[in-house]
C-alpha cells in the first residue's frame, strides 16, 4: 500500500553518504567534516533556564513569552535597523521549534494556482536543503530546482524565471548565505525577489540561518529581506523570513527559531501554528530570549569561523577552486568527483565529507551541477580542522582530485 506522496522526494544526503561509507573500515579514526553541526561552545548564560526549568507543567504559548517577543524584536531593530511599523503586529514574529519545521509548515500557505498543471511550482535553489522539496510535495506542487552555480554567484538566476514559470510560481525558496556555498544575497537581489513575489502572486520564503556567520570587511554582514519591505513600507508582504540560533550561538539542540514577515501571511501562520505546529517549552524560549539579547559572544564566535577560513585558505590556496565563503562554516571544494573522493578520503584517511551531488537534483540537461564538489564543514576545532583539511588535500592529490581534470 503506497502511504504519502513523497516518492519525488531526493533521498536524505546523509542517508546516502551512510551507504556509500558505512561498509568501509577507515585506515584511521573517524573525523566527520560532514555534518553542519556546530562544536563551538553555546553562551554559558543561555543555558541557566534550562538547568532551572520548574515550568514543565505549563503549555507554552504559541506565540512566545512577551520576554521572548522583546529579545527578538530588539535583536531585529539592533540587527537590521528595522521600524517599528514594519512588524507592529502581534503575529508577525513567532517561535518555532527550529527552523526546519517552520520552513516545511510555510509551504502550506503558498497561493494555490488553479490553472497550473501538477500542482503548480515551488522553486529553490540547487543545491538545495532537503526540507524545502519535501515542503512542496507535501503542499501537492512541484519542486523547481533553480541551479546555483559558479556563472550565477551562486545564487539562482531570479532574471531567467521566464513568465509561465512566474505563471506557475506558488512559492520560491531563497537561502543566504547560501548553503553549501556561502554567497551573500545583496540587496538588489533581494530587491528584485521581492518584486517578483508582489507582480506574480507567490510566497516568498528567505531562509537567513546562516547571517550571523559571515567574513571580515570587505565583506558586509548579509543583508536581510525584511529590511526590503521595511524600505518599501510594505508591512503586508508576502514573504516570511526564518532565523535560528544554531549557527548563530551553537545552539542546535536547543531547536529555538522565528519566523517573521508581512502581517497577513503571518497571521494565517500563526492561526496554522495554532491547530499544526509545537509550542516551543518555556524553558527554550527562556533561554533563546538571553541568547538573542547578547551580541559579543556571536562576535567571538564569528572570528573562530574566520580563523578557520584564514588556515583553510592557508592549506588549500587555489586548490580545488578553493575560495573564501562570504558566509556560513562551508568550504564547497571542486574535486572533479565527489562521490569517489569521499569514498577515497574515508576509506585512506577517516576523512568524512559530503559528495555536492547528494545535495543536488539534475537539471533539465541532465547535468548534476554538485557532482564535481564535496561540501566539508568547518565546525570543529581550529587545530583539528587544520589537522583535517591538511590531510584531505594530500590524500586527493595523491589520487590527482583536484578538479582540474
Amino acid at each position: 500500500m503506497p502511504y504519502g506522496s513523497f516518492d519525488a522526494l531526493p533521498a536524505s544526503p546523509f542517508a546516502r553518504l551512510r551507504a556509500l561509507l558505512d561498509d568501509v573500515t577507515p585506515a584511521k579514526p573517524p573525523v566527520s567534516l560532514a555534518l553542519g553541526e556546530p562544536q563551538h561552545a553555546p553562551p554559558e548564560f543561555a543555558l541557566a533556564p534550562l538547568r532551572a526549568a520548574q515550568d514543565v507543567h505549563r503549555y507554552p504559548p504559541i506565540g512566545g513569552t512577551d520576554e521572548w517577543q522583546a529579545a527578538v524584536r530588539g535583536w531585529l531593530a539592533r540587527r537590521f535597523d528595522l521600524s517599528q511599523a514594519v512588524l507592529a503586529a502581534p503575529t508577525q514574529v513567532l517561535p518555532l521549534n527550529g527552523t526546519r519545521e517552520g520552513l516545511f509548515l510555510a509551504a502550506q500557505l503558498a497561493p494555490a494556482k488553479p490553472d497550473a498543471p501538477d500542482g503548480g511550482l515551488m522553486a529553490m535553489p540547487n543545491p538545495f536543503y532537503q526540507v524545502y522539496a519535501s515542503a512542496a510535495l507535501a503542499a501537492g506542487a512541484t519542486p523547481l530546482y533553480l541551479d546555483a552555480a559558479a556563472a550565477t554567484g551562486f545564487l539562482p538566476d531570479l532574471a531567467a524565471l521566464d513568465g509561465d514559470t512566474l505563471r506557475r510560481l506558488r512559492a520560491l525558496y531563497l537561502c543566504s548565505p547560501a548553503n553549501p556555498q556561502g554567497a551573500i544575497a545583496d540587496q538588489a537581489y533581494l530587491r528584485r525577489a521581492y518584486h517578483l513575489a508582489k507582480d506574480h502572486d507567490f510566497l516568498l520564503l528567505v531562509d537567513e540561518c546562516y547571517s550571523e556567520l559571515y567574513d571580515a570587511p570587505p565583506i558586509a554582514p548579509p543583508p536581510s529581506m525584511l529590511q526590503i519591505i521595511d524600505a518599501a513600507n510594505d508591512d503586508d508582504a508576502p514573504v516570511l523570513v526564518f532565523h535560528s540560533l544554531s549557527k548563530r550561538s551553537n545552539l542546535a539542540g536547543l531547536r529555538a527559531g522565528f519566523v517573521a514577515g508581512g502581517k497577513s501571511v503571518m497571521a494565517a501562520y500563526h492561526k496554522l501554528r495554532m491547530v499544526a505546529g509545537p509550542q516551543s517549552p518555556l524553558a527554550a524560549q527562556a533561554a533563546a530570549a538571553l541568547a538573542w539579547g547578547d551580541d559579543a559572544h556571536v562576535e567571538e564566535n564569528r572570528a573562530l569561523y574566520r580563523a578557520k577560513f584564514d588556515m583553510a585558505e592557508n592549506i588549500l590556496g587555489t586548490d580545488f577552486g578553493f575560495y573564501r565563503p562570504q558566509g556560513g562554516f562551508f568550504l564547497w571544494l571542486n574535486v572533479g568527483n565527489g562521490e569517489k573522493a569521499a569514498q577515497i578520503l574515508w576509506r585512506e584517511e577517516g576523512l568524512r565529507v559530503l559528495p555536492g551531488a547528494y545535495l543536488t537534483m539534475p537539471n533539465a540537461a541532465g547535468d548534476n551541477i554538485g557532482a564535481p564538489y564535496i561540501r566539508v564543514a568547518l565546525v570543529a576545532p581550529l587545530a583539528d580542522t587544520q589537522d583535517a583539511l591538511t590531510r584531505l588535500r594530500d590524500c586527493l592529490y595523491r589520487h590527482g582530485l583536484n578538479g582540474l581534470g
